[in-house]
């Protein structure tokens, strides 16, 4: 280690002394790399086009065999469900839809869950999924495929979409008539959107587990019965029988992705019936928009990663990712009606239900779990992707800029060099007998700083779900709010309270840029969208910061310190809510704007958490517990609060004389 820490190396030293005077510039030249590359993305030479890397797929090789006679059923059932609504205003017709499965020759059952809610006193919601299972008839149950639909009740607020239920069973129908499926098919029928289908999986693989009474706030019980290994989901929303087009969401938990072959098949399938499909598909317009292809697919580009960043999933798919099941949705929107213009009712769902047949078809000639094709990609429209190899390096190049000033500053430690400067034969002969006082790094104050400000960002994620602050008569959101302020306040406060001994902010300044760098590849790895918008907002604070107060002047100084407060995580959550209120409601005073997106804020803070302990979605621990702590670090560098060096020795006479300068010649080591 000698050897690889030893400054006095010749390339060395010139390589430390060369980046020491151009740092700024090199770590500008790789940020503006990192953006410059992630602009390039969206032209056609830095990506590809799709392709289906599974040949057993084999999409559209076989004729679709439904006909008129399961739309008519769709019908029909379609109208029974509708009465069966006007009864089951708030909940969920199961007996009707159980009676229809067991009418179908379908293995029905219930399943039953229960919710704890961890705030409000621990009030208790129930639900209940209805499932069928058909068989397959030439293997044995050891592989399945789930076919859901989510049931929302006619008090909903969200779109309609009761068509879904009518549409699945009536290919489970036409399902059961066939002999040539290697899988079991699952029909399931979700309560509650996602909540259901997440304590659905849940009972699925986990359902003989035992619960720890305060830690678990979803029961989901256990299933009466299973198929196989589950190996593809695909979940309908359809709002009408009649549809004008299909959008096809691929989002899910922690910006998860299915295999880019599952969307490929989907796709190809749809073009084949003549169904309008795509990812973020739209209705067709008549008038062409003005919008450059480069524009489009730049749209594209952001659109998709910042659905990703949140890591919420845009429907019962996403959770499917949780378990290494490839899933997605197609969401089928309602045909606009016109006066002059009607389609025909007896077969609006033929299409929609044939290309639901021949996905079914190519799940079942798979012979393992997708594997070929890509699982990290971003798209930049329905017929051209980008590789991971192809966007990370836009990442790494933000990120570079934190490792190079790391690398720099490691070698300009106090007590990082050996090099030994000649004195003059004057200046040894004054200070002989007065031994310099050994210096030596503050390595473990650093490491309880660091290991305070990691405490701070675990307290985030613990305190919260204590039975103490679950007691108090608040609800989620202010109470969530409250605990996150006062802890955000602390670690504002810390570097006032706690100074560290001479060389410590340097160690923590190293410290921190190692972590930092660290911590966004890792965070870019499983969700590059996050990794990436964090990237490109803290990265020219990270390489602004410095320890050494005649490297700053005044104003600059106090600018890097006013931005490092604005980038709190708790101030960049309440911006971001800010400006898509000022984006839907332009209409309103600003003094209600900002009430209401102060309100909003406190929702998103408690839903984050609520989202963590039922779901696993990890961004609330992100902010919380890794971006909170390097935060209060950040904060700790730029107001660079210093102990004196006597105050670390313990004594009051003043330091010892400074040495005459030295000789600028130096005199090499062995």
């Amino acid at each position: 280690m000698g050897l690889l820490s030893d400054p006095s190396i010749s390339t060395q030293s010139k390589l430390v002394a060369g980046l020491a005077r151009h740092v700024g510039k090199v770590c500008l030249l790789l940020y503006v790399a990192g953006v410059a590359w992630f602009f390039c993305l969206a032209l056609p030479e830095f990506n590809h086009g799709t392709y289906l890397s599974e040949n057993a797929l084999s999409p559209g090789l076989v004729y679709p065999e439904i006909r008129v006679d399961a739309n008519r059923l769709a019908i029909q059932l379609l109208e029974e469900l509708h009465r069966e609504r006007k009864d089951h205003v708030s909940t969920t017709p199961h007996a009707w839809i159980a009676a229809k499965m067991n009418e179908f020759g379908l293995e029905t059952h219930t399943h039953n869950y229960t919710l704890k809610y961890p705030f409000g006193g621990g009030k208790e919601y129930y639900g209940k999924n209805v499932y069928g299972i058909l068989r397959a008839p030439r293997i044995a149950s050891t592989e399945g495929i789930v076919f859901t639909a989510p049931y929302r009740a006619a008090s909903s607020v969200h779109t309609d979409i009761s068509p879904s239920v009518p549409l699945l069973l009536a290919f489970a129908d036409f399902a059961r008539r066939k002999n040539y499926w290697a899988k079991d098919l699952i029909f399931l029928v979700t309560e509650q959107e996602q909540l259901g289908m997440q304590a659905w999986l849940e009972a699925y693989h986990d359902g003989d587990r035992e619960y720890e009474v305060n830690k678990t706030y979803l029961w989901s019980g256990n299933l009466p019965a299973r198929a196989g290994s589950l190996q593809a989901a695909l979940n309908i929303e359809v709002q009408d029988l009649e549809i004008d087009y299909v959008d096809v969401r691929i989002e899910g938990l922690n910006g998860k992705l299915p295999n880019l072959d599952m969307f490929n098949l989907v796709q190809r399938i749809m073009a084949r019936e003549g169904i309008p499909s795509g990812y973020r598909q739209g209705p067709r317009k008549k008038r062409r928009h003005s919008r450059s292809a480069y524009e489009q697919n730049l749209r594209g580009i952001l659109s998709m990663l910042s659905s990703q960043s949140s890591g919420v999933p845009n429907g019962n798919h996403g959770l499917f990712h949780r378990y290494r099941i490839d899933a997605l949705t197609i969401a089928a929107a309602r045909k606009p009606t016109h006066a002059t213009l009607k389609g025909n009712p007896a077969s609006a769902a033929v299409p929609l239900l044939k290309a639901i047949e021949g996905i079914a078809r190519s799940l079942n000639n798979l012979l393992e779990r997708f594997h070929q094709s890509f699982f990290f990609y971003v798209l930049v429209n329905n017929d051209r992707y980008i590789s991971i190899g192809d966007y990370m390096p836009a990442l790494v190049a933000l990120v570079a800029c934190a490792f190079v000033k790391a690398y720099l500053h490691w070698f300009m430690l106090p007590a990082a060099t050996d090099l030994e400067l000649e004195p003059e034969p004057e200046a040894d002969a004054e200070v002989e007998g007065e031994p310099e006082e050994p210096f030596d790094r503050p390595y473990g104050s650093v490491m309880i700083y660091i290991t305070a400000t990691l405490m701070l960002g675990f307290l985030c994620n613990v305190l919260p779900l204590q039975q103490y602050f679950l007691e108090i008569p608040m609800g989620a959101a202010p109470l969530t709010t409250s605990v996150l302020s006062f802890l955000s306040l602390l670690g504002t406060v810390l570097p006032f309270v706690v100074v560290l001994p001479p060389g410590g902010l340097e160690l923590l300044h190293v410290a921190f840029l190692l972590i930092y760098g660290c911590a966004l590849i890792v965070v870019g790895l499983l969700n590059f969208g996050l990794g990436f918008f964090i990237a490109v907002l803290t990265v020219p604070l990270v390489i602004s910061l410095e320890t050494k107060e005649e490297n700053w002047s005044s104003s600059y100084r106090h600018s890097v310190r006013l931005v490092t407060l604005i980038l709190n995580p708790m101030m960049i959550v309440y911006v971001i809510v800010l400006g898509m209120t000022f984006y839907q409601f332009p209409e309103l005073p600003m003094q209600k704007i900002l009430l209401r997106a102060a309100t909003a804020a406190m929702d998103a803070s408690a839903y984050g958490l609520i989202d963590s302990v039922i779901y696993g979605n990890f961004l609330y621990f992100i902010v919380s517990t890794v971006f909170l702590p390097m935060w209060i670090m950040c904060w700790t560098l730029a107001l660079s609060k210093r102990r004196d060096y006597a105050d670390y020795l313990g004594f009051d006479e003043a330091p010892p004389p400074p040495r005459p300068p030295p000789n600028p010649r130096l005199k090499k080591t062995n």
